[in-house]
């Protein structure tokens, strides 16, 4: 980039300094512009395991276990509100929504709660949630102890990481 030395009183190239925002000149190194700001976009990726490389600059991670990816939008009760928050209009239209993978977001967030308490890594944690969705799709968990199917999709996701925990570890 080209720029009007006052110095060298000529046009000569001038080098950007990204770290300070400063632009000096090349010839003889005045400083010509201080504290420039970078008003051009900073995309970056945050698409790490896919082979999506759309620059994307908001949002939370995908969930592929949940229909939705995840991306659903939640009315949350104001702070410092009452229990009459049910009966205003917004909590009314939240509950009239039906979200079909509520039960997968609660147990997902149980089973993260229980590995933390563990301390367990996340590919143990994302074994358990891939194991429970599993389970939860054969509709083979109605009727039984939500905690003890929680508990056996940690065991079973410590077993096949090669991470094994007795039962008495988990419960």
């Amino acid at each position: 980039m080209d720029a009007y030395c006052s110095d060298c009183r000529k046009s000569t190239e001038v080098v950007f300094d990204h770290s300070a925002g400063d632009m000096v000149c090349s010839e003889c190194g005045l400083v010509l512009e201080s504290h420039s700001i970078d008003e051009t976009s900073e995309w970056r990726t945050f698409a790490n395991e896919s082979g999506d490389n759309d620059p994307v600059r908001v949002g939370g991670p995908n969930n592929p276990l949940l229909s939705d990816g995840g991306l659903s939008t939640v009315i949350s009760k104001p702070n410092g509100t009452t229990s009459d928050f049910l009966t205003s209009s917004l909590g009314r239209w939240q509950n009239r929504g039906s979200n079909a993978d509520r039960s997968l977001i609660l147990a997902f967030k149980a089973i993260g709660v229980m590995s933390d308490r563990l301390g367990l890594v996340a590919t143990i944690k994302d074994r358990a949630n891939e194991i429970y969705k599993k389970v939860e799709d054969q509709k083979s968990s109605r009727g039984r102890n939500q905690d003890a199917i929680l508990a056996a999709c940690l065991y079973i996701a410590c077993r096949q990481e090669d991470k094994p925990r007795t039962v008495k570890g988990i419960t």
